[in-house]
């Protein structure tokens, strides 16, 4: 019997299971500390994509074909991205190289406009428009500091330079590259419908000569893939729209576990309804995964199949995206309910779990790793320790800033950074103490 048919369901799923109660926040939410908001407000339509660009500044996109730079301390914004003639798909960010980051840090932006864009990330200026590849572009994905891969109606790769080394014109169905991860030994992975498809890059004598040699195709899913996750140098995971999961080898790109979230993957009153819309690892162990209106986390280091964490009804709706926050501390769900909601363990008073936890893991469960990790111990169901609810829409993306705030976005067109409230206090009694010091009347 399948990992998640045992925990999500009976013999068979009844509706009144699938419609059990969300719970609900605590009054006056003690445990949140995203307490203050800045509505940063400029995008006429839908963003979806948020990108952390340095400790201060982030970058938004979305169906407006703009990108937006702000400042995560103030709200400020820095530059506005324009150019692109149709939704802005993908974003990713590269470092300055050189001595002295002489090659200065990038923005790379997609689109089905059949562009790639390359901007400076200090300046916003646009530094090159790419369009070689002739093709829509749905996702990108660095190999290294020089070269990007891109993917969409095909797989192109490029150096930081904006030149198109190679394209691969054909993929192996009609569906475009959604998805695109990098793995083992100079790999990438990517997704088109319910294929995968694995490349190898072939570096050539110098910068202008690197190309992508198809290695494999792997169609074990029966639908959709929805997500890719990286887990370790040894292993990546897959996540379809029928609720399973397929752990993959990177150095044999052979399955070596699969999990599904209902029997046969057969939908549930005629929808998906435990589709695997996001994943995200922690410790490169433990696989966090959003599956209809809840989520679970596996242990995929164990021969046997391990649920460590489990929340069956975490939404109202079918969860977008997930992530950890304040280093580990709250796992951040958001929902097409508008909502983005905190869980994690309730202050419990215990000097170990409230100050010596070491790992991410333990200071989110609030217990040991070897506890966690024990083949006796129990499925461990987080606390909703808090509620950040402003969009007029579904909240498309998330952003951790550690302790400076969290960022989400919406299809409200809002973008929204809930700042936590304690940084904020220092922030101010630093602010009145420096002008207290510079006070020569009499206070």
């Amino acid at each position: 019997m399948a990992l998640l048919q045992r925990l999500l369901s009976s013999e068979k799923i009844k509706r009144e299971e699938v419609d059990e109660p969300c719970e609900e926040v605590e009054e006056g939410q003690p445990n949140n500390p995203y307490t203050e908001i800045l509505l940063l407000q400029h995008h006429t339509d839908i963003v979806r994509i948020l990108l952390r660009i340095s400790d201060k500044r982030f970058v938004s996109a979305g169906d407006d074909s703009r990108a937006v730079i702000w400042d995560i301390q103030t709200g400020q914004r820095i530059a506005v991205l324009t150019g692109h003639s149709h939704p802005i798909t993908c974003l990713l960010h590269l470092q300055a190289t050189g001595p002295g980051g002489q090659g200065g840090p990038l923005i790379i932006s997609g689109s089905p406009d059949k562009q790639i864009r390359i901007w400076n990330a200090d300046t916003g200026a646009c530094l090159h428009i790419l369009s070689d590849h002739g093709a829509s572009v749905r996702c990108l994905q660095m190999l290294s500091d020089e070269l990007v891969c891109a993917g969409g109606e095909n797989v192109s790769l490029w150096n930081r330079h904006g030149q198109m080394l190679h394209c691969i014109k054909s993929c192996a169905n009609d569906d475009y590259v959604s998805l695109m991860i990098a793995v083992k030994n100079e790999r990438i992975v990517t997704a088109a419908g319910k294929d995968l498809i694995a490349y190898r890059l072939d570096q050539g004598r110098d910068n202008t000569s690197s190309r992508l040699v198809e290695i494999k195709q792997m169609d074990l899913h029966r639908e959709a893939i929805l997500s890719l996750c990286v887990i370790s140098t040894s292993c990546f995971a897959s996540g379809s729209v029928d609720g399973t999961i397929i752990i993959w080898a990177a150095s044999t790109l052979q399955a070596t576990k699969k999990i599904t979230a209902v029997a046969d993957g057969e939908a549930i009153n005629n929808r998906f309804s435990h589709s695997i819309q996001a994943m995200l690892c922690v410790q490169e162990r433990y696989v966090f995964a959003g599956t209809g209106y809840g989520f679970f986390a596996f242990d995929v280091s164990t021969d046997k199949e391990k649920i460590v964490v489990q929340k069956r009804r975490a939404h109202l709706s079918k969860i977008t995206c997930l992530g950890l926050a304040c280093g580990g501390e709250f796992l951040a769900t958001c929902s097409e309910d508008k909502c983005l909601r905190l869980w994690g363990r309730k202050p419990s008073g215990d000097p170990w779990q409230d100050g010596v936890a070491l790992t991410p893991m333990e200071r989110f469960t609030g217990v040991s790793s070897s506890e966690l990790n024990s083949p006796s111990s129990g499925v461990w169901e987080p606390a909703l320790l808090g509620e950040c609810c402003a969009h007029g829409g579904s909240v498309q993306g998330f952003l951790d800033f550690d302790h400076e705030g969290i960022v989400t976005c919406g299809a409200d067109g809002l973008v929204i950074i809930w700042k936590n409230w304690e940084m904020q206090k220092v922030r101010r009694n630093q602010a009145v103490q420096k002008l207290l010091a510079h006070w020569d009347g009499v206070v």
